[in-house]
């Protein structure tokens, strides 16, 4: 199996070098970069491709603003997955980190372990939130529908859905069953069920309230 190439991003020796031995030591993991500042980042990845960076979302006041940090990530290096590690994951930190085109969030208070299991889930093509996260989100976020169902989903395309898997997930939100689906794009019903599978692969969810949940979550504004 191809290693999963890893940089990090930390303003803190302590944080970024006991990152690097611990992930180091992982099967298949291979750490090749380590940044302490954002400008070094953006030069040495252009060197030293990354499938998967590990970032953090609050750095020095000098530092470009997490948000921004992302944002160029995904134009510059759209193939690098972003997962954020941070002290700071209140859930409206995470929800933002989220729509700006992170892949996952972790926080430093979490155990190695989970740092771990978040880096092979996000590498995988899925969204990694823990699940007392998930839930958290869930609660801050207000139950009004989306006023257009067919407006493209941030979630659906950062999870590099097909069109097609777009279209049933889009669907499938605005309350339309497989049948419906079926029907209206002219597909048999285990085409429809296929894609949504695979859809749901994709955005590392394995149920209909996961799915709605993510969407509240790191949908469209």
């Amino acid at each position: 199996m191809k290693p999963v190439r890893i940089a990090l991003l930390d303003d803190h020796a302590v944080v970024r070098h006991g990152l690097a031995n611990t992930l180091a030591a992982e099967a298949n993991f291979d750490v090749v970069g380590i940044y302490e500042k954002s400008r070094d980042l953006l030069a040495g990845l252009v060197s030293a491709p990354a499938d998967l960076l590990l970032l953090d979302f609050s750095l020095s006041p000098d530092e470009m603003d997490g948000v921004s940090l992302i944002r160029a990530l995904r134009v510059k290096f759209p193939s690098c997955q972003i997962l954020v590690l941070s002290a700071h994951h209140d859930p409206a930190t995470v929800a933002l980190a989220m729509r700006v085109g992170a892949r996952g969030f972790v926080g430093k208070g979490e155990d190695m372990t989970q740092v771990v299991k978040a880096i092979r889930k996000v590498v995988s093509g899925a969204v990694y939130l823990s699940t007392d996260m998930t839930y958290r989100l869930a609660e801050t976020v207000t139950s009004e529908t989306r006023k257009d169902p067919s407006e493209a989903s941030d979630a659906l395309v950062q999870a590099e859905l097909t069109s097609r898997e777009q279209e049933v997930i889009r669907c499938y939100l605005a309350g339309m069953t497989v049948s419906e689906i079926a029907e209206k794009f002219n597909r048999s019903i285990k085409t429809i069920s296929t894609q949504k599978t695979s859809a749901f692969r994709k955005l590392g969810v394995t149920s209909n309230n996961e799915l709605f949940k993510l969407n509240k979550i790191i949908g469209s504004p």
